[in-house]
């Protein structure tokens, strides 16, 4: 056995017989520790293990729970520093996110597109846990108020992906999505809308990529998504004047309008409320009257993966989710975030110390 070899050897054997030490010590002076388990600088980081907590956690570490600097709780609303179980947190965000598909769509395909929408999650939360972005716009419905047939289905789903996130060059990604696309009025098709026509930034993994089956499925999801996907207003809201012509120096090749202010009839709004979303896809036509109406399809930002094209393709075309997700994201790849890593607990630390992850 090499030196280095019987050093390491000799540093494992000190630090189990410091895991059987601790709990004791901490016994002797539990009159003056807080409950739970000890953290550094009120950060939500355990260094070492209540009497009662499993050592080998803390030796191997353990990436079952997730940490959010911030999130939203249904019924709760916005809550910083939240803790949750990680398989929980996407049991229940994936539920806000796309309830009980497998009552219209085969259970293959309902797994496959849970599947895609929880790596999409996980992804999104680790991008802006390490950006440290306040604006997660995620809802989490806590899993004991899910449906128990509702929850085991998506529960065997996200089990089996808990740990993947998406990267781009070595970084996870900011998964964005939106609940369905628009149709696109130059190329004839439906599809989702770059990064940089929807927010004016080039993201490489963010572009411009058709999705056939939004029609189709937001009239199956449509109490899921909870607005319409399809409108034709006649009037403008604000005027009351019939829709004839608006500003389109701001839209953009995938015809969704790049701004927040829409310019009608020669009058500018920061915010036409009847529209589902600031941004939208849009296009001029008239009724069989003559009368001059505005249509606009689609709902959110329109960027990233669209979840009516991801059931579509997953019921349609027997997609599985990385096939999805590699579609909708352009040029990603998969990693590992969580259990089934090498990250985490004291020997995380001490592989990293030693140069060994």
């Amino acid at each position: 056995m090499s030196k280095f070899a019987r050093r390491c050897a000799a540093l494992m054997l000190a630090v189990v017989l410091l895991c059987m030490a601790v709990p004791a010590a901490f016994a002797a002076e539990g009159d003056t520790l807080p409950a739970g388990a000890t953290t550094m600088g009120g950060a939500n980081t355990t260094l070492i293990p209540d009497e009662e907590e499993n050592c080998l956690s803390w030796l191997f570490g353990s990436g079952d729970t997730i940490t959010m600097p911030y999130l939203n709780i249904k019924g709760q609303g916005l809550r910083r520093n939240v803790t949750l179980d990680l398989e929980d947190c996407l049991v229940g965000i994936t539920y806000t996110e796309l309830g009980s598909i497998g009552s219209y769509v085969s259970d293959a395909a309902a797994q496959q597109a849970w599947k895609a929408q929880a790596v999409a999650i996980h992804s999104y939360l680790e991008y802006h846990k390490k950006y440290g972005s306040s604006a997660n716009a995620l809802v989490y419905t806590p899993v004991d108020q899910i449906p128990s047939s509702a929850r085991s289905a998506i529960r065997r789903a996200v089990s089996e992906v808990k740990d993947e996130v998406l990267t781009c060059n070595g970084s996870v990604i900011d998964a964005v999505w939106s609940a369905s696309a628009g149709y696109n009025t130059q190329t004839g098709v439906y599809g989702t809308c770059s990064g940089l026509d929807a927010w004016g930034t080039d993201v490489p993994y963010l572009q411009s990529v058709e999705s056939p089956y939004e029609e189709q499925y937001h009239n199956l999801m449509r109490r899921i998504i909870g607005k319409d996907y399809r409108y034709i207003e006649y009037n403008d809201s604000k005027t009351g004047q019939p829709y004839e012509s608006a500003d389109t120096t701001h839209k953009d090749l995938g015809g969704f309008v790049q701004y927040n202010t829409f310019v009608s009839n020669g009058k500018s709004y920061r915010y036409i409320g009847q529209f589902v979303s600031s941004r939208y896809c849009f296009d001029f036509s008239a009724d069989e009257n003559g009368t001059p109406c505005m249509n606009y399809y689609g709902f959110g930002h329109g960027v990233g993966m669209s979840q009516c094209g991801m059931v579509g393709y997953a019921q349609e075309q027997g997609m599985g989710y990385r096939d999805i997700l590699r579609h909708y994201y352009t040029g990603v790849s998969f990693g590992t975030v969580g259990s089934g890593s090498s990250n985490g607990g004291l020997f995380g630390w001490l592989w990293s110390l030693l140069g060994l992850q």
